[in-house]
């Protein structure tokens, strides 16, 4: 510990507040801290850095509404492993006003990308990359569920990720976001055998769409041959969606055999709910 850091009890009485209000900052990524064994710590720096953001003047927003550096703060969180922190990070987005979508898609999944960059440069072990995305699944399996719809459903929908795909939860993070419009998933995961997941979609009733997760190059093979499978068992007139970072033109859809390519989270919803529209 560097002789510049001051715990949350001299902070708190440097700002003049109680405790737990230092507490709260804290937990909410406001003010930037680390845990030496049970004992918070603020830098120096970081406490001048968060005074001088508190006692700027406030402008009113002209064309849109300021947003908080709500990704660099869940980040900060899940790099320590601060669950509770993490929570707190969440709920105050939704406080906010944001929805769900926002949730994941501008906050955290840019923060799970800025620690993974940093795992890939070597500036962080691997064990604080699995920690932050292990915590990350835990708080989805939370938040999540309190987006889903009750009553009837639009139709179900079959997600998963082919053979040699372990980005599980881009999965999961995409099927809370459709499950949020009313739709029953089926979350399949990722490292789906090609047989395994045409059994899964022949199972399911009311299948209205199944959307297949490609996130490297080097699953398009595996994708296709998942596609094959799914064929065998689907409904000539249910749509098999293909979407991911491994998925860069049409050319590529049409060598899997996908009916349709989903660029993004927004646009596969959007999709789904013109299906639901046209039923």
């Amino acid at each position: 510990m560097l002789n510049t850091d001051i715990s949350l009890q001299d902070v708190a009485q440097m700002l003049n507040v109680h405790y737990m209000t230092v507490y709260r900052y804290v937990r909410q990524g406001l003010l930037p801290a680390r845990k030496v064994g049970r004992t918070w710590f603020v830098s120096v720096a970081d406490l001048e850095a968060f005074k001088r953001a508190k006692s700027a003047p406030t402008e009113e927003p002209t064309t849109s509404r300021v947003r908080a550096p709500w990704a660099e703060r869940l980040e900060s969180r899940l790099m320590e492993g601060d669950e509770r922190g993490a929570l707190d990070v969440m709920d105050a987005v939704l406080r906010g006003g944001n929805d769900l979508f926002y949730l994941y898609l501008e906050v955290l999944s840019p923060a799970l990308v800025s620690i993974g960059a940093q795992w890939e440069r070597g500036e962080i072990g691997i064990y604080v990359e699995h920690r932050a995305t292990t915590v990350a699944m835990r708080l989805m399996s939370q938040v999540g569920s309190r987006f889903s719809r009750r009553g009837v459903s639009r139709g179900t929908v079959v997600m998963g990720a082919p053979t040699g795909e372990e980005h599980a939860m881009v999965v999961s993070m995409i099927a809370d976001l459709v499950r949020s419009e009313g739709w029953l998933v089926h979350d399949l995961g990722g490292n789906m055998p090609a047989h395994s997941f045409a059994e899964a979609v022949q199972v399911c009733n009311d299948v209205v769409a199944v959307c297949v997760g490609v996130t490297m190059t080097t699953s398009v093979t595996a994708a296709r041959e998942s596609v094959t499978e799914i064929r065998k068992v689907l409904e000539p007139s249910v749509p098999i969606f293909v979407g991911g970072a491994g998925i860069r033109n049409e050319e590529t859809v049409q060598l899997v055999g996908a009916d349709q390519w989903s660029k993004n989270a927004r646009h596969l919803v959007q999709s789904l709910n013109l299906l639901a529209h046209r039923r």
